[in-house]
């Protein structure tokens, strides 16, 4: 009987020593792994994605922008932009980010992120400016980055030479001879082994933002970690791909480095009380638990956030009456709509406070009653005579939106608490995305980009609009590149393929079509399976607003899972179903 290594995870039989699954392996199908499937692939190399999830694409399809320099649409608006302005708005902001990455980001975003993304048919429409930049470079492709991230998918689908393995994870990098050589993996549906053989690996796993644990081990030593903190980062930001460089001794580091909103909600649906939803209202006055504002609330977020952050409880609550409600603006989930907000959140006594007048809204939210009064009145005031003499919200030089008065019942007051959101430190790499040791030696083979590096401290400690996205996908087509360069040698490809022109379509919904078959989802919803979280989220929501399975099963197509690639580009014009 042949007894080898892998024999309980390949199966039984010899495995040849030079058995190769994959010229690059890429452990994460988010925005960070797709492009550097694609940039791989683009030099020759045959790509394997490997992905927990059930469909590609990560948090990035909730994102929203990217932060470009010196693009047609700041041309076409009239905003002149340079990357040596760019270069100082990001070190300003960030106070310690690294001044090589930025420089090479600033300098790159035009060719390597938006040119590149236009050649996929990602098409920029929207700019927006944000405190941090002097000059205006927040660019939507018309919407979240679903926008972009759909057609990333079409275009690796469609090139033939990059696989995806779905509902899968990577349990270990596997080293021999000094180099990495490939990743045993696990099955989630069904807890299948397998063991997947490359040369170069590239992790694009995300952050650990979902792994709370870890997020107060590393919490920065300046401020007092929240008594509460949410959860809103992607279901699958566990942290992952630190655990399996860790093996082999890669430095870490600036892991005290996050992006912690200040303004989450608990989400009424998490059982366990640690997902959080991300609520907005500009018009809203914030107080703290002593019923008194203490900042600006339409100040930068760094600015508020600090704020937040260093009160005693460090929470907050929002305050505005039955006109502020309309500027409620909630999201962080499928399910939100308008009817659900007002059922399960404005109509949840346990989430949000409600009274006829601002006395009794005080007594209700467990507030001050004479403070909350003191304030509203004294807010209500600035708002009239249209200056804040306590934080300069209102009045001369502030572009804010003004905020309404709070004079109309019912009174609302909702308590928020920070929330996790983005990691900015993570795995070291070189400047060729090589993973380090602790001693600043190269792991052979082993490669990362995007967030699981802390997208390379071009954050440094505060989070920038865009500054994720963008450099996720430089960083993934560098890691490509460096991969396929590694595994293919002299074959590797100098002048890479072309973009795939099939790739070069707009986002589609998925219109609606007779349907050829029914399926009652109920018992495959009771209760959750692993491997399914997608499958359970997508399909709440299609129950809820009695969606017919034509809506994204069509073309002829029988409900169930898109295994083929032609299944799987048909499924792509279901994503904006939810997102």
């Amino acid at each position: 009987m042949l007894v080898c290594a892998i024999a309980f995870i390949a199966g039984c039989g010899p495995v040849a020593a030079d058995r190769r699954d994959a010229d690059v392996i890429v452990i994460g199908g988010g925005i960070a792994g797709l492009a550097a499937a694609l940039e791989a692939e683009r030099h020759g190399a045959r790509v394997l994605v490997i992905e927990a999830n059930s469909v590609p694409g990560g948090h990035a399809v909730m994102a929203g922008g990217f932060a470009l320099v010196d693009t047609p649409l700041q041309r076409s608006k009239g905003h002149s932009d340079s990357p040596d302005i760019a270069f100082r708005d990001l070190m300003v902001w960030g106070e310690d980010a690294d001044e090589w990455w930025v420089r090479h980001y600033v300098d790159s975003s035009r060719t390597e992120v938006h040119d590149w993304l236009a050649e996929l048919g990602v098409k920029f429409s929207v700019l927006l400016d944000t405190p941090e930049d002097t000059v205006p470079r927040f660019h939507f492709a018309g919407g979240a980055a679903v926008n972009v991230v759909v057609p990333m998918i079409r275009a690796a689908l469609e090139t033939g030479r990059i696989e995806f393995l779905l509902n899968t994870e990577v349990t270990e990098i596997v080293r021999r001879g000094g180099q990495m050589d490939g990743a045993q993996t696990r099955r989630l549906r069904g807890d299948g082994k397998h063991m997947y053989r490359a040369p170069a690996l590239i992790v694009a796993t995300g952050g650990y933002q979902n792994d709370l644990d870890l997020v107060l081990k590393t919490w920065r030593t300046d401020v007092a970690p929240p008594a509460r903190l949410l959860s809103g980062a992607g279901e699958f930001a566990r942290g992952s791909g630190l655990e399996l460089a860790e093996r082999y001794g890669a430095a870490r580091s600036r892991l005290d480095h996050q992006v912690t909103f200040i303004d989450g909600l608990p989400d009424p649906r998490d059982a366990t009380g640690r997902r959080g939803l991300l609520v907005q209202n500009p018009v809203a006055m914030w107080v703290d638990a002593t019923g008194r504002r203490f900042t600006n609330e339409a100040a930068p977020s760094k600015v508020t956030g600090e704020a937040v952050l260093r009160l005693s409880p460090a929470t907050h609550w929002l305050v505005f009456d039955s006109a502020g409600a309309k500027r409620l603006q909630i999201r962080g989930a499928a399910w939100l709509g308008r009817e659900t907000i007002e059922r399960e959140i404005l109509g949840n006594g346990a989430l949000v406070k409600r009274a006829d007048t601002v006395q009794l809204l005080a007594e209700t939210a467990g507030l001050p009653v004479a403070a909350l009064v003191d304030s509203v009145e004294r807010f209500n005031r600035f708002v009239e005579q249209a200056v804040d003499t306590d934080f300069g919200r209102i009045g001369p030089g502030s572009s804010a939106t003004p905020p309404l008065p709070i004079r109309k019942p019912p009174y609302y007051a909702l308590q928020l608490f920070p929330m996790t959101r983005k990691s900015m430190g993570g795995l070291v790499v070189d400047h060729e995305t090589r993973v380090l040791g602790g001693a600043g030696q190269v792991l052979t083979g082993l490669y990362a980009a995007g967030e699981v590096t802390g997208v390379a401290g071009i954050n440094g400690r505060n989070g920038g609009s865009g500054t994720f996205l963008g450099p996720s996908v430089l960083m993934g087509r560098m890691a490509g590149r460096s991969a396929a360069t590694l595994s293919l040698g002299d074959k590797v490809l100098r002048e890479p393929r072309p973009a795939s022109t099939a790739a070069a379509t707009a986002v589609e919904p998925a219109p609606a079509a007779k349907p050829t078959e029914t399926v009652d989802l109920t018992p495959l919803l009771a209760q959750s399976r692993p491997g399914y979280w997608h499958f359970e989220k997508s399909h709440v929501v299609v129950v809820e607003r009695g969606l017919d399975c034509s809506r994204c099963h069509r073309d002829g197509r029988t409900p169930g899972p898109a295994v083929t690639k032609p299944q799987r580009l048909v499924q792509l014009g279901s994503c904006l179903t939810c997102h």
